[in-house]
């Protein structure tokens, strides 16, 4: 029996530490279970508290399971345990049976992935203007040649092509029927705004350590800084200007961490990208959902009615509202109303 006895606590000793204390191997599996460099971004594996003091007394809010939380520092206790002091001066545990190491908010592989960078724009910065096109720079050149209105349908149409060659033969410009940076001036515009309308991309308004809600946030604040302005065809620019639906949605899509390609800002206003709605439904970087599992953020797509064409699409607000642009302005209406109402499907572009 004194055997056993003994074998049992050289086996027991073994395993606590191979020669240690048992007081020792426990400060070693704290060593082990706890974070002892910041993480930087952490993601919440169960439920946890955030709390106000650094000995983790005093509760502040129950963080849910796959919160993302943003790190300052690692700091220690009066008696040496770690904790993380968060960027908002709260504190957190660092047990890593809690709290896991991430790269922060993102979608699964096969659908677009979130970025934390600024997004650049896709396409020639300061392109020039022919037949075909459409757009701010459009926009404003049949208004400044008095062929539309403030509300007018601005796709560079022969109209056009000919009133500028006479603006041009006018000015002792070439007469090309096409604007250049030089006829642009000419026409009064300022050479920034020649580069400046091409290149806007909305900044981004969700970081890396913000979960999903606060992306479909970033995107529909940045559509809502449209509200109000023109429907402007193949447009997609800053919120000085108006747009269309599909340039809406690549704008605030933008804001949030995705960029959308092929479909982009510069690539919408160009000749052969008139609907540009039917290639953001035809993607296979969104995840479509059932129409009856809708949530806010989710990307309504309409047919034109009695076909099976894609013609238009909006953002989901919920409560069955949507943001959207649709002549004559940016606006919130019903998800469905006596102009579009055949809904084509959902696409989701958070997961």
């Amino acid at each position: 029996m004194k055997f056993k006895w003994f074998k049992s606590l050289v086996v027991t000793a073994a395993i606590l530490g191979f020669g240690m204390t048992v007081s020792e191997s426990s400060v070693h599996a704290e060593e082990v279970s706890f974070y002892t460099s910041n993480p930087v971004i952490i993601k919440v594996k169960m439920p946890t508290y955030t709390y106000q003091d650094i000995e983790l007394t005093k509760k502040i809010a129950l963080q849910k399971k796959d919160t993302f939380l943003h790190v300052k520092r690692l700091v220690k206790t009066e008696t040496g345990k770690p904790r993380l002091q968060l960027t908002n001066g709260k504190y957190v545990t660092a047990n890593k049976l809690k709290v896991v190491k991430t790269k922060g908010y993102q979608n699964p592989k096969r659908y677009y992935q979130v970025q934390y960078k600024q997004i650049q724009p896709t396409g020639k910065v300061g392109y020039n203007l022919s037949r075909g096109y459409e757009g701010v720079k459009t926009w404003k050149v049949m208004r400044k040649l008095g062929i539309i209105g403030t509300h007018g349908y601005a796709k560079y149409n022969n109209k056009t092509w000919y009133a500028v060659r006479s603006f041009q033969a006018k000015h002792k410009l070439p007469v090309t029927g096409d604007v250049d940076l030089r006829t642009w001036q000419k026409l009064g515009f300022s050479e920034s705004s020649w580069y400046s309308i091409d290149s806007y991309i909305a900044p981004l308004k969700a970081h890396a350590w913000d979960g999903r809600s606060a992306h479909i946030e970033a995107m529909i604040k940045q559509a809502y800084q449209y509200m109000g302005n023109p429907y402007i065809v193949g447009a997609s620019s800053s919120p000085k200007y108006g747009l269309d639906c599909s340039g809406l949605v690549t704008q605030a899509l933008y804001a949030a961490g995705i960029n959308p390609v092929p479909v982009s800002s510069i690539q919408h206003a160009h000749p052969g990208n008139e609907w540009n709605s039917r290639k953001l439904f035809a993607s296979k970087n969104f995840k479509h959902v059932p129409y009856s599992q809708r949530q806010r953020g989710d990307l309504i797509f309409y047919y034109q009615p009695g076909t099976h064409t894609i013609w238009h699409v909006a953002i989901y607000l919920g409560n069955n509202k949507v943001i959207e642009s649709w002549p004559p302005r940016v606006m919130i209406q019903p998800i469905k109303n006596s102009h579009r109402n055949v809904i084509a499907g959902v696409a989701r572009p958070f997961l």
